[in-house]
C-alpha cells in the first residue's frame, strides 16, 4: 500500500485530472446507456473501436444530441471541440470546461488558439472529437468542408478517424424544438494514419473526408414508415424564400401548414417530414432552390434588402463576456449590415455563421466579434446565405 501511495504522489496534476475525467466519463456512459438505447436505438454492435494511438475523430453534425451519440458509440474517452457560446452560461461553462474539458471554438471566427488546444491534447495522448462542419445541418444534408480543414488534418500529424451519423435529423431537426424518438446510427467510415495523410494533398484529404461524412435528408420517395408528431412550427429558420413569388423572409410555419405572408401560398408539412402542395417535397430541395435563388439575385445585380425588427447587436469579448451595442431593426443590403444605428460595411466582415436556430455570429477584419439575435427568433441562415453569395460574387 505504501508503494501505491508513492506512485500516486508522483503523478502530475494533469495526469490526476485525466484519470478523474476518464472515470467520470465511463461512469456517465454506463448511466446514459439505457436512456440512449431507449431514445436513439443505440446498440452494443454500434460500438466504434479506436487504436491506442491518440486520434482526431471527425463526424458530420445532424442534431444537438450528436456529441452524446459519439460518446456512447466510441469505446474510448474523448475531448470535444465545442462552441464558444457554451462559456457564456455559468452552468454550461462549468460542465463543458471543468468536467468535460471541452476545447473552445468560436463560430464565425477562425481561432488559432483552438488549433493549439487540439494539438496540445493530441500530444498529451487524448482523443479529440470535432464536428468539422462547425454547425448542425439545417436541411438534413452534410455541408462540404472548407479546404482549411484538409490543411488542418494534415498539419496535426495524427491519425484521423471519420464517422458518419445518420438518423439524427429526423429525431430533432435544427429548426424545430420538437423531439421525436427514432434510430440514430454512428458508423466508422475511415481511418487515416499520419503517414497516409502526409502523402496526400489537403485537397485529396478533403475529398475523402467529405465523402466519408456525407449524409443527406431522405428523398421524397423514401417515405419512412415511422410517423413523427412534429408540425411546421419554426420552419422559417430554414425556409426563408417563397418559390411562388420569390419574397424573402416571409415564410412561417403554423400547425401543419407552411405559409407565405407575401403571396398567401400555403403548403402542408406531413407526419413523415415531407412537404405537400408545391414544387418541392423535402426541406433539402427547397433549401437548395433558395440558395440558387439568392445567387441569381446577386448575379443579375437585382436589389437585395432583407430586414428583421427588434434585433440586438451584442459585442462578444475575448473573456466571453457580452455587451449590448445596439437595439433596433436589422437590415442587410449589398453594401452593409445595419442594426439600429450601428452599421458595418460588408467588406469589413471576414466571416459570418449562425448558432442555435438562427442567431447570427460574425467577425470583422480587425478581430472584433459580434452576435445578433431577437426575442422571437429569425432566419440567421437567410443573412448568412446572402452574405456568402455577395462575397463569392465579389459584390
Amino acid at each position: 500500500m505504501a508503494y501505491r501511495g508513492t506512485m500516486e504522489k508522483t503523478k502530475t496534476v494533469d495526469e490526476r485530472k485525466q484519470e478523474r475525467y476518464y472515470k467520470f466519463y465511463h461512469a456517465l456512459k454506463v448511466i446514459a446507456g439505457p436512456v440512449c438505447r431507449f431514445l436513439f436505438g443505440i446498440r452494443k454492435e454500434d460500438e466504434i473501436k479506436l487504436s491506442e494511438e491518440p486520434c482526431l475523430i471527425v463526424a458530420n453534425h445532424t442534431c444537438y444530441f450528436d456529441p452524446l451519440i459519439i460518446a456512447m458509440c466510441v469505446d474510448q474517452p474523448l475531448y470535444f471541440v465545442a462552441g464558444e457560446n457554451l462559456q457564456r452560461q455559468k452552468v454550461a461553462a462549468f460542465a463543458a470546461m471543468k468536467i468535460f474539458h471541452c476545447i473552445s471554438c468560436s463560430k464565425g471566427k477562425i481561432s488559432v488558439q483552438t488549433i493549439r488546444e487540439i494539438t496540445r491534447n493530441l500530444k498529451a495522448g487524448h482523443n479529440v472529437h470535432m464536428f468539422a462542419e462547425g454547425n448542425i445541418t439545417y436541411d438534413g444534408t452534410t455541408a462540404p468542408l472548407n479546404l482549411v480543414n484538409g490543411k488542418l488534418f494534415r498539419s496535426l500529424q495524427c491519425t484521423v478517424v471519420t464517422v458518419n451519423i445518420t438518423g439524427g435529423y429526423q429525431i430533432v431537426p435544427r429548426w424545430s424544438g420538437k423531439f421525436c424518438r427514432g434510430t440514430i446510427h454512428a458508423q466508422l467510415k475511415g481511418i487515416y494514419t499520419k503517414e497516409q495523410l502526409h502523402d496526400m494533398t489537403p485537397a485529396q484529404i478533403l475529398e475523402q473526408v467529405n465523402r466519408d461524412i456525407y449524409a443527406e435528408q431522405p428523398a421524397a420517395e423514401e417515405t419512412d414508415d415511422r410517423r413523427y408528431r412534429r408540425g411546421a412550427k419554426g420552419i422559417h429558420y430554414v425556409l426563408y424564400a417563397c418559390p411562388e413569388c420569390g419574397a424573402l423572409g416571409q415564410i412561417i410555419g403554423k400547425g401543419k401548414s407552411i405559409l407565405c405572408h407575401s403571396c398567401g401560398k400555403t403548403w402542408q408539412y406531413n407526419e413523415h417530414g415531407k412537404i405537400e402542395g408545391g414544387f418541392f417535397q423535402t426541406i433539402y430541395q427547397w433549401n437548395r432552390w433558395q440558395q440558387a435563388h439568392i445567387r441569381e439575385l446577386v448575379a443579375e445585380k437585382l436589389p437585395i434588402e432583407i430586414s428583421t425588427p427588434k434585433a440586438r447587436l451584442i459585442s462578444v469579448m475575448d473573456n466571453h463576456s457580452r455587451q449590448v451595442r445596439a437595439l433596433g431593426t436589422l437590415l442587410m443590403n449589398r453594401e452593409k449590415l445595419v442594426c439600429g444605428e450601428t452599421e458595418f460595411a460588408l467588406n469589413d466582415i471576414s466571416r459570418m455563421d449562425t448558432r442555435n436556430k438562427g442567431i447570427i455570429l460574425f467577425s470583422l477584419q480587425n478581430g472584433d466579434y459580434y452576435e445578433i439575435n431577437t426575442k422571437k427568433g429569425f432566419s440567421g441562415l437567410m443573412y448568412k446565405t446572402v452574405f456568402e453569395a455577395l462575397r463569392e460574387s465579389g459584390s
